[in-house]
């Protein structure tokens, strides 16, 4: 069992000055961690704000527990694994952590030695391959789950599944786990019937038997209780996955430290995190937990209790009366801010309020330490002199504004009509909520297309479905597409890069394509610029067909024949000019080469100088490092092109994995692929579907200032955590509205971070004499006035406000703009600041 003494006194080191792997506000954080770990607490919510350095601390934790001897799991987002593996080797160079686990077969191939399949040939020596390879990869362990110090295990990873069929038994490897560790605790042996399995099954049959062998083990050696009891074949798959979950947690071996990130997630005692909270995580007899969230509540203030209990380890419905009574501290606390908001300021409601706030504060501080930017001076100095550094302000499509034709103006009447009809056809609700959206209300569907004009019972809502069609191709004259495609260009054109979030993928690929139309004649019509593709593809026409329409962009009269024709000769000469400076570097490159190993490599990839074209491998290549330098600069000279590509292998490959050469082919060949023929990348859109490694390298690549894509067209679910966007942009444009205020702070919480770029333009203003406006973070939503849009626009900035008046303090959002002349009512203002609740480390301040 870990010393918790020994961890307070590492913490307390991590807290000195001299410890430069944290700022001042990270040191308080952690040295009041160590405080509250000698005065005998083990459980605490670090709530800080998004971009405030949460991560690190947690980590200061995690290392300060490996260095007492103690294990620690972290249960989070599989997505932010990798984010994770690099803020642990800030404070262990030689950490090894592997990528989370995700799913019952890498539990159980966690147990496969490289003799399991004993099939031999290519098979057996594929087997053994994958094996090596997921090792190598960080996804399976050595020498097996439990000598893992650090373990990362995925929210989903107790989401596993066992079906069966009905009325007959379930069968299959997956199923085998419970017998076997049945069998030898009860001193007995389960004997493995080749004819059972397939031939593919047997390493995992065989790795199942030692995984329950090493499980019962621990049971019988620690005298553990476990059910066991039924026939695995009939049980329900819920009932089997409850009866094993605490198996595995005993094969990935006891922690003393469970760290929780993103623990607002997934709440109920059904979901997948809870599930894993309690028997995965089998916890010594002493644990620590810390619950890592910066919206610990969302949409209603209850949201603490739920996010608590799951952080003091009560998550499972059980002793919760402590808990409970903190919900009258916290809704009283949460309607005194609302009367706050909404009725003259009195001395009766201040010292109402004075009240309220003390409750929450006490209610919560046993648990909760949350830093904010009123506690950091960069952010509060700023505040105080220029008013907020963010700014809101809506994008509003109009009836007035542009692309609403009679078309437009004909589809939104119809969605309004549409709302005032019974929502009994599944047409109709989908009709009258997409249409501001974007996304397919019905655009030529198969079950729309043959809507008749009129019914003969007077049906009025075919009418207006009817009215409420188009074509596929309207999407791209949508008037909030319009609205949004204007509004980004213009801060495109000041060099300014945009990140855009949308919740549907239909009009964000309509966006995505219809910015790079735009781009394509706007670089052909200037004459003196390069774009990264020799013919328009087939996806594109549509959105360029539109883009033609602007006579601002100066369309070629060809059309698509003629735009096809100047890209061709467009690339054409760019080839020449590439093939021409390649010639004249070829000779350094072959010097460098003899003692640079990325020079060598570099000279590989290139190939032979012949007076042929260059070839598609080599031109991907040229595409993807020019792409890392201004694309309106002077043609890259040698030294460029080696400094871009040792810059693009070091994001390729983490720093341990520099020397493993085909990890690092195999990373670039990927890499390249995506700049093979593509359409171009001013504008890139990252979703679902999009690979985790095109993910890091889209980060990359949007975090440098002269680089495209100059636009970044994010889905919410995929974007809102875990990226950090903000080295080189300060402009967030929310495409779609959300419900839940919480997901929009982690939203512009992807800009507003540590070293980003509001920072670093906010320093260069004032050491500029502070000439020009203050540079500030721009959010913009796009709401379609008077539809459904906007009224979700305005339920969110509702629930906004009262997430912010819990968790930023901002009670009486005009006390600073609009300081009051009266002597008495400036007190009671003054009093209520005074008393809005902080959850500050005490270092800090309150």
């Amino acid at each position: 069992m870990v010393n918790w003494s020994q961890v307070a006194d590492k913490l307390q080191e991590y807290a000195c000055p001299e410890t430069a792997n944290l700022d001042v506000g990270q040191r308080a954080s952690v040295a009041e961690l160590a405080e509250r770990i000698r005065a005998g607490r083990r459980a605490m919510l670090l709530a800080d704000e998004v971009g405030m350095g949460k991560t690190r601390i947690a980590v200061a934790l995690i290392e300060a527990v490996r260095q007492a001897g103690g294990r620690a799991a972290i249960v989070l987002p599989a997505g932010l694994g990798v984010q994770w593996q690099k803020e642990l080797r800030l404070f262990n160079p030689d950490d090894k952590t592997l990528l989370p686990l995700r799913s019952y077969d890498s539990f159980i191939a966690g147990f496969m030695h490289d003799d399991d399949d004993d099939r031999g040939g290519m098979r057996g020596e594929k087997h053994k391959e994958r094996l090596r390879d997921r090792r190598q990869q960080r996804e399976l362990p050595e020498n097996g789950w439990a000598a893992e110090q650090v373990l990362m295990i995925s929210h989903s990873f107790a989401a596993m599944r066992f079906p069966t069929r009905e009325d007959e038994p379930a069968g299959g490897w997956r199923r085998e786990l419970l017998p076997h560790v049945a069998k030898l605790v009860a001193g007995s042996r389960r004997n493995l019937m080749r004819d059972s399995f397939y031939w593919s099954e047997l390493p995992k049959v065989r790795a199942t038997r030692r995984a329950a062998e090493e499980i019962a083990g621990i049971i019988d050696s620690r005298k553990l209780s476990c059910n066991l009891k039924g026939d695995q074949k009939w049980l329900s798959a819920d009932d089997y996955k409850g009866k094993i979950l605490p198996l595995i947690g005993y094969g990935l071996g006891e922690f003393d430290l469970i760290v929780v990130d993103e623990a607002h997630k997934a709440r109920g005692e059904d979901s997948s995190l809870s599930r894993i909270l309690g028997p995965v995580t089998w916890e010594s007899d002493d644990p620590f937990r810390l619950g890592v969230t910066a919206t610990p509540v969302e949409l209603n203030a209850k949201q603490w209790i739920d996010t608590l209990a799951r952080v003091t380890g009560r998550d499972d419905g059980a002793n919760t009366d402590k808990l409970n009574e903190m919900t009258g501290a916290i809704e009283g606390y949460v309607d005194i801010v609302k009367r706050l908001q909404r009725e003259e300021l009195d001395e009766e409601l201040t010292r109402s309020f004075e009240s309220a706030a003390a409750d929450f504060a006490n209610a919560l501080r046993p648990y909760v330490l949350r830093r904010d930017k009123r506690h950091d001076p960069q952010y509060s100095n700023f505040r105080a002199e220029h008013g907020d550094y963010r700014v809101i302000e809506d994008l509003t499509v109009s009836p007035n504004g542009v692309g609403y034709d009679c078309n437009w103006l004909r589809r939104f009447c119809a969605a309004e009509a549409l709302s005032l009809q019974p929502q009994d056809d599944p047409r109709v609700k989908r009709a009258r909520l997409s249409v501001a959206k974007g996304f397919g209300w019905g655009f030529a569907t198969d079950e729309d297309a043959d809507l008749p004009e009129e019914q003969e019972n007077g049906d009025k809502q075919l009418i207006w479905l009817q009215a409420a069609k188009g074509t596929e191709t309207d999407i791209y004259t949508h008037p909030a597409i319009l609205e949004a495609v204007q509004l980004i260009e213009e801060y495109a054109a000041k060099g300014e890069k945009v990140l855009v979030f949308g919740r549907f993928i239909k009009p964000m690929k309509a966006l995505t394509q219809l910015l790079d139309a735009r781009e394509i004649l706007r670089r052909l019509r200037d004459d003196i610029q390069h774009w990264p593709a020799s013919k328009l593809h087939d996806y594109i026409i549509p959105a360029m067909n539109v883009a033609m329409q602007d006579p601002e962009l100066v369309a070629p009269d060809g059309g698509i024949h003629a735009i096809n024709e100047m890209l061709k000769k467009r690339y054409d000469d760019w080839e020449a000019s590439r093939k021409k400076m390649l010639a004249q570097h070829r000779r350094q490159f072959d010097e460098l080469a003899g003692g640079d190993k990325d020079a060598k490599l570099l000279t590989d990839l290139l190939g032979p100088s012949d007076d042929e074209n260059l070839n598609a491998d080599t031109g991907a290549l040229l595409e993807a490092l020019e792409a890392r330098e201004d694309m309106r600069s002077n043609p890259m000279t040698g030294p460029k092109i080696l400094n871009a590509f040792k810059s693009l292998l070091s994001e390729l490959v983490g720093d341990d994995e520099k020397d493993d050469d085909e990890t690092l082919q195999s990373r670039l060949d990927f890499y390249l692929s995506d700049y093979s023929g593509r359409e171009g990348n001013f504008a890139r859109m990252m979703s679902g579907n999009t690979a985790p490694q095109t993910r890091r390298v889209l980060q990359a690549s949007f975090n440098r200032r002269s680089s495209w894509p100059m636009v970044l067209i994010a889905q919410s679910q995929v974007g809102r955590e875990g990226l950090n966007l903000h080295e080189a942009c300060r402009t967030v444009v929310l495409l779609h509205s959300e419900w839940n205020p919480g997901i929009v702070e982690q939203q512009i919480g992807r800009v507003d971070r540590k070293n980003s770029r509001w920072l670093s333009d906010l320093a260069s203003w004032e050491a500029n004499g502070r000439d020009d406006c203050a540079p500030r973070i721009h959010i913009r939503p796009v709401i379609v006035s008077g539809s459904y849009d906007d009224y979700n626009w305005q339920v969110l900035k509702l629930r906004w406000s009262e997430l912010r008046a819990q968790l930023h303090g901002d009670v009486l959002p005009c006390l600073e703009s609009c300081p009051v002349a009266e002597t008495e009512k400036h007190e009671w203002q003054r009093r209520v600041k005074e008393a809005t609740p902080s959850f500050a480390p005490p270092k800090l301040g309150s």
